[in-house]
């Protein structure tokens, strides 16, 4: 079957089936959506907010497959997260494309640094951020993530 995937900025009626399949990936993984804290931009994917700098599906046809989000942590760094593809998707060079989207959008918005938290079991996910250049950091999340990477922007342009 040939699929027509797109990545097109996140709408209000996106939410629910995104957050559907993230949260049963997070499950799967032994993570408990925390859609009230830590999953917050998840859980409000496709509103504006004040932390949301932008959020993006990957589409089939109309069906979201996969989502991505940049939010502002201060003036010149932002944080990726709500990086989900489907289970179904996966191994297809989606989660690549929605991550290069997310790097061209934090260009765009000035950032000079981004970084996200991930789990230590999310190998898939590990290995490519690694591939793009990001650098685990020596200091442990707060938000109980197992990992905290970043990525210098200026270099990797």
């Amino acid at each position: 079957m040939k699929r027509n995937i797109q990545i097109r900025e996140a709408k209000p009626e996106d939410n629910g089936e995104v957050t559907a399949f993230a949260f049963e990936i997070m499950k799967s993984f032994g993570i408990q959506p925390d859609p009230e804290n830590i999953d917050y931009a998840l859980a409000s994917l496709g509103t504006k907010h004040e932390m949301l700098t932008k959020d993006f599906v990957a589409v089939d046809g109309d069906r979201p497959i996969g989502a991505i989000i940049l939010k502002r942590c201060t003036l010149f760094t932002g944080e990726v997260t709500g990086f989900y593809v489907r289970s179904d998707y996966q191994s297809q060079g989606i989660g690549r494309i929605l991550l290069n989207t997310v790097l061209s959008a934090a260009i765009e918005a000035g950032y000079k640094q981004i970084v996200l938290t991930t789990n230590k079991n999310l190998t898939a996910a590990i290995n490519l951020y690694e591939s793009f250049g990001w650098l685990r950091q020596s200091e442990k999340p707060c938000n109980g993530a197992d990992y905290l990477y970043s990525l210098n922007l200026r270099q990797s342009v």
